[in-house]
């Protein structure tokens, strides 16, 4: 393998097992990387030489959290598998990275948790489903660019906007009616805690069949009111 190919594979790596590392939810980073990867439990399990039982555990949270060995040994797993299917996977990440930099405006966990009712709040966020869930605690933010994602994104994508944590609001900006932010988190196993919307200046202009669809899938969503994007951005670094 080339130097290229070898700088891939290790800016890869670490940046797998920092996501693990730096995770409250460590399983649930273990899960989405093997999700992207479509690699099944059984397969990662016997490339480790553990059992696939013991990784589920890990992966839903029933065993602490793992440890710097495992993580190795897993992030190693993942890449050794690939390179056995031609290495499509890490091409693929590695040529995303400039992809998601151009659609996420900003990324972050927060030190300390704050309720929904908190981030929904700074936002200046108007509730169109799932306020019942208001006291949930959120750990980070996204915001993404809605056009450029869709010019840029592929179906896999969507998962790398969940950052560190699922337990995270993702805020669609210049987005015109909402519907596909949540036909997205749908789809996927995997979703953001809170969704949120900016663009439509007022809630009878968001499409009633996504607020209808995220009332039904139990999924919380807000439309924010602030007047500009870097309204938004500063808003969540609070």
């Amino acid at each position: 393998m080339s130097e290229v190919d070898d700088a891939r594979k290790r800016n890869l790596k670490n940046i797998i097992a920092g996501e693990v590392v730096f995770s409250k939810r460590p399983g649930e980073v273990l899960r989405k990387w093997r999700t992207l990867f479509e690699l099944s439990q059984k397969s990662i399990a016997r490339e480790m030489d553990i059992s696939s039982s013991v990784l589920s555990d890990y992966e839903k949270s029933r065993r602490k959290s793992p440890g710097t060995d495992f993580i190795r040994r897993y992030v190693e797993a993942l890449i050794r598998l690939d390179e056995k299917r031609g290495g499509v996977k890490i091409r693929e990440f590695a040529s995303d990275v400039q992809t998601l930099s151009d659609v996420v405006l900003g990324m972050s966990e927060y030190t300390t948790p704050k309720t929904m009712a908190d981030v929904v709040k700074l936002l200046k966020g108007v509730w169109l489903a799932g306020q019942e869930q208001q006291n949930s605690l959120i750990f980070g933010y996204t915001v993404v660019d809605s056009i450029e994602a869709i010019k840029r994104l592929g179906p896999y994508d969507f998962f790398r906007l969940l950052g560190a944590s699922t337990e995270r609001v993702v805020v669609f900006t210049n987005v015109e009616r909402g519907r596909s932010p949540i036909i997205a988190a749908k789809i996927f196993p995997l979703r953001p805690r809170l969704i949120a919307i900016h663009g439509p200046r007022r809630v009878e202009n968001v499409d009633a069949m996504a607020v209808e669809l995220a009332k039904r899938e139990r999924l919380p969503y807000v439309l924010s009111l602030h007047q500009t994007v870097e309204d938004v951005l500063a808003s969540l670094s609070q």
